[in-house]
């Protein structure tokens, strides 16, 4: 039994990707200002990493070539340390509630949770 097939999880990925390189670029006066860090000229660079991530993840599905279980394990790593990162701004800023900071540590963490479950099964 497969709950989630690698070709599924990195559509995901591409759609975080896309998400969040919307909310860095576009909408980033509003993300910054729900962020515990505030505006930052990184988010900049972010999104410029966020467009590089959905044309390298797109350039993979587009192939055909059934690669896909081979990107988890970087983008386990990936979403692991974006969540711990915004887990930890969120225990360090402890002042109000930060929706960009707590949106990101959720999903993040939803992916790995995914890609666990999916190793899990999938051995």
């Amino acid at each position: 039994m497969e709950y989630f097939t690698a070709r599924q999880l990195v559509i995901s990925w591409l759609v975080g990707f896309v998400v969040a390189g919307f909310a860095l670029s576009v909408k980033q006066k509003r993300t910054s200002e729900q962020s515990c860090w505030g505006w930052s000229p990184w988010q900049n660079e972010i999104a410029i990493w966020n467009l590089g991530g959905i044309v390298m993840l797109l350039g993979v599905l587009w192939s055909q070539k059934g690669v896909e279980p081979a990107l988890l394990p970087g983008l386990f790593v990936l979403s692991l340390a974006f969540s711990i990162n915004h887990i930890v701004a969120l225990l360090r800023h402890r002042d109000r509630r930060y929706p960009t900071n707590i949106a990101a540590a959720f999903f993040n963490g939803v992916g790995v949770v995914a890609i666990l479950i999916h190793f899990a099964i999938d051995k």
